[in-house]
Parts: structure tokens; sequence; C-alpha cells
């Protein structure tokens, strides 16, 4: 009885806390200065009409003062149109803002010999072929060490939907969500793109000064109060519990059992990841909590220190292997990524998923223990 009062609580109180995320969102574009913004925000999209779209939507949420005139944006297609898996997608993504950077750098003249810029102007998307000024080449460590201090916002926005396929060509991520649009009667319907920047602008903060990437999803809206998150100093999934059959159709974390408590937040080491797992398969794994639910993955991903360092070098020297998966006609999604990126780290042997995870330490699972309602539904989630 007193678990669902809490929970009951918790989801009374979403409204409180988007319109907290909201509040900080407003500070950060109006003195980035005072309350740091991202440095960068990049849309993954599915192909360069889709990207274009996505560009034309960055520089809208620019003018309305959604995201801060320093902050370059980016929307970045799989090459060719062809789908290359999340994983792919975000070393591609981090590939093509640093080629961005090196053009920005060309336009503006700068002569330093360093990928540098001074505002967040945009003139295109991410593609191998978006400046024709140049070539793709820029001095990698340089560019690896100018973008490991970044603070960058990624989100995944190129996945079809099947249940609201009208909502294709304008993505996901753009669907209107009018949720609190009784406090801006004036204004424009929020999109759920605009309620995930608010829920992100909170989460910055957690990493201070040091750079770091922030993955979330674009067709789920993340309802829970990032400024409370205490990063690891390396990369970390974050994680909610929740019922079995919810679990049935999502991706499940089996956390370590021993754990880090600082008071409103776990975090302990990920042993494994399960995709839609039964019962069975859940008691199998030990995945099931002491209070009968399990943890879901719910696609948001940080990533910091050296952890950083090596998936923006990782991610500078990936277009050999996203050639290859063109050519192949292949897909890596995200588990796919972590396994390349502990043979980037050592190359003494290529670790499964599960040896990976308890070999270096990454990716950590953070678990906000306060909070049963992490994740509120899209048209296209079936959680709650």
């Amino acid at each position: 009885m007193e678990k669902r009062s809490t929970r009951s609580k918790d989801r009374a109180d979403l409204p409180g806390i988007l319109r907290k995320s909201w509040y900080r969102l407003r500070l950060s574009v109006r003195h980035p200065s005072r309350v740091p913004t991202w440095d960068a925000i990049v849309l993954t999209a599915a192909s360069p009409e889709q990207a274009e779209l996505y560009q034309w939507q960055l520089r809208r949420a620019k003018r309305m003062g959604r995201i801060a005139a320093s902050t370059v944006t980016l929307a970045v297609p799989d090459p060719d149109g062809q789908r290359i898996g999340s994983g792919a997608a975000t070393l591609n993504a981090i590939h093509a803002l640093a080629l961005h950077y090196h053009h920005l750098d060309l336009d503006l003249d700068l002569g330093l010999g360093l990928p540098q810029v001074t505002n967040g102007n945009d003139s295109g998307f991410g593609s191998s072929t978006v400046h024709a000024k140049s070539d793709n080449e820029f001095p990698l460590l340089s560019m690896v060490s100018f973008i490991a201090k970044k603070h960058i916002l990624l989100l995944h926005a190129g996945g079809d939907s099947k249940r609201v396929p009208w909502a294709n060509p304008m993505g996901k991520v753009f669907l209107p969500l009018p949720y609190l649009a009784s406090d801006d009667p004036d204004g424009p319907v929020p999109l759920l793109f605009d309620h995930i920047l608010a829920i992100s602008s909170c989460a910055r903060q957690a990493f201070k000064n040091e750079g770091g990437l922030f993955i979330m999803t674009g067709d789920v809206l993340p309802c829970f109060d990032a400024s409370t998150m205490t990063l690891p100093d390396t990369s970390c999934i974050i994680t909610v519990p929740i019922t079995l059959d919810i679990a049935s159709n999502h991706g499940v974390i089996v956390a370590s059992k021993t754990a880090i408590l600082d008071g409103t937040s776990l975090a302990s080491l990920v042993d494994d990841l399960l995709q839609k797992p039964s019962v069975e398969e859940l008691m199998k794994h030990k995945a099931i909590l002491d209070d009968g639910r399990t943890l879901l993955d719910t696609g948001i991903i940080a990533v910091r220190g050296k952890a950083w360092e090596d998936l923006v070098m990782l991610s500078c020297s990936s277009q050999p292997m996203i050639s290859e998966l063109l050519k192949s006609r292949k897909e890596v999604n995200m588990e796919g990524l972590v396994m390349l990126f502990s043979y980037q780290i050592n190359s003494m042997s290529y670790h499964n998923f599960a040896n990976f995870i308890s070999f270096h330490g990454y990716p950590w699972f953070y678990s906000s223990s306060k909070s049963d309602t992490l994740l509120s539904s899209s048209p296209e989630s079936n959680s709650s």
C-alpha cells in the first residue's frame, strides 16, 4: 500500500518536474553563462530529406528560444539513406559533428589550425558531402581533444513508426505534445522535442565543466528530475524499475548486486542486457529485483571522462567500418557499439557484451530510486 501511494505521488509530481525543467531550459537559453547549456545538439535521421526537415525544425527551435544561439545544431542522416543501426549512427553522428566544426572553422577563416567556432550558426545537415569547399579530412588528435571538451546532446530520431505511420515524414520527435500547453495559451503547442529539450537541460548540470555525451531517444518523453543525477566518471545507462509485463516488450538491464547509493540514486555495474525477455528469461538471468520488478533500458546513456575521449576517437576513425556496413547491408545497434568500444580500448581480446561490461566497468547503470515513473508514454510507447 505504501509503495502504491509513493508511485501515485510520483505521477502527481510529473507536472511539477516538467515545469521545473522548462524553467531551467528558458534560463539556459537566455543566460548560458550562468546556467550552462549544450554546446551542440545532434539529431540522427533516416534519410537526407528527413535530415533537411530536422534542420529546419532546429532553426525554428532557436528562433523560438528553445535552443541557445551559441549551441551548434546538426541533423545527421544515415549514409546514403541506408539504415546502419543506432550504434553505428552514434559513431556517424559524432564524426559528422567533428566535420561540421571543421567546416565552420574554414568558413570563419580563423586560421588557427584547430577546429574552433565563435557561434552556433548552422548552414546544413551533416553528411559526407555537406561541404564542397573542403575535403573531409581534419587533424585527428586536435579534433578529438576539441570534441572531448564539448557537452553534446544526441537524439536518435531516425526510426520508423508502425503505429503512427503518418508521423514518419515529420519524425516522431516533432509530434505535437500539448502537455502543459495551458501554461502558455497564446504560445505554440509544445512538441515532444521541446519537452525533451527541457528534461535534458537539467541533465546538463550533471556534466559540470567536463565534456561528455548525453544520448536520448526521440520517441519517448522521460519525465524525471534530471537535476538530481550523479553520473559516474565513465559511461552509464539510465534505468527505471518496471513491472514484468511491460518488460516483455522492451530492453532490460541486468545489474550486479553491488551498488553505490548516494541518497537519490543507485549505481552498479551492468551484467547483461536482455531484449523483450520472458519471465523465465528474467528469472534465469537473475534480472528480477527484490520488489518483483526489473530494470528498463530507457535508451538514455551518459558518457564522460576517459570513456568519452575513447568514444570520440573511435567515432572520428569510424568511417572505414561504416563503409563496410554499407557494403554488407548490416547494422550495428547500441549493444554492438559497446562491443566495438571494448575492442577499441583493449585490442587483446574481443569481449562479448556481458563480459565487456564487467571488464572495464562501463557502461555503468544509473537508477533513480525515488522515481517509478521515469517514462511517460509517447504514442509509440507501451510504458508508463
